[in-house]
């Protein structure tokens, strides 16, 4: 025996090569499975544990599908021109205009929009009522500035109107101020525009002929 060398019985103790990269691979396996089993169950209880955020009535209510046409697509242009596609979040997906929603049913702060708490309760009400729901309910709830709570008090607010009367411009000026720092109103009202006919909810033609609408003077 050389020094180098081992004696035969601890040569042939030792498990071939192969054999040594199968039980690291499947100890490594059984390790992932176990991680894996873990995050799932941890996630399924935080997705069990928070309720579906329920309806929150505003002080007057009004549905979309009453409005002049393109009147709530302004809206939507100016929150989330995604809305009507599915989110492609992988994990509890929902959109940015229900996640908006969520943050007002579940009486939380404007903070915690993008946490995991608001992102389950968003995707649990995608699962519980439709997109035309929901933008009803976020018509009816949301903050247009000045203290105006949901689109009645917005168009009686800006334009003395009721929201059945809107035009789209005047719709897409109350979107700009659904952001509490719009900036350069004119520059965004614009971009909300120019969303609408991106999208086709607005003819070239007729986004042309539009004016940025006067508000009632406060």
């Amino acid at each position: 025996m050389t020094l180098v060398e081992l004696p035969k019985s601890a040569a042939g103790a030792m498990p071939p090569s192969s054999q040594r990269g199968l039980h690291r691979l499947m100890m490594g396996a059984v390790a992932l499975l176990l991680i894996l089993g873990v995050t799932f169950g941890l996630t399924e209880y935080y997705h069990a544990s928070v309720p579906i955020p329920r309806e929150k009535p505003g002080s007057t209510q009004v549905r979309a599908e009453n409005l002049r046409p393109g009147v709530a697509n302004a809206i939507v242009a100016a929150v989330d021109p995604d809305f009507h596609q599915q989110s492609d979040e992988i994990m509890w997906p929902s959109t940015y205009l229900t996640k908006r929603y969520a943050v007002v049913a579940m009486e939380t702060s404007w903070d915690d929009l993008d946490s995991w708490r608001v992102r389950v309760g968003a995707h649990k009400l995608e699962g519980w009522y439709t997109k035309a729901q929901l933008l009803d309910f976020y018509l009816n709830t949301a903050h247009y500035g000045q203290g105006a709570i949901g689109l009645v008090d917005a168009s009686m607010l800006y334009f003395g109107k009721h929201p059945r009367d809107l035009t789209v411009a005047e719709a897409a000026l109350l979107g700009v101020h659904l952001d509490p720092d719009p900036g350069d109103v004119a520059a965004a009202w614009n971009r909300v525009l120019d969303t609408m006919v991106e999208h086709g909810w607005l003819n070239a033609g007729e986004r042309t002929g539009l004016l940025l609408p006067k508000t009632i003077a406060r």
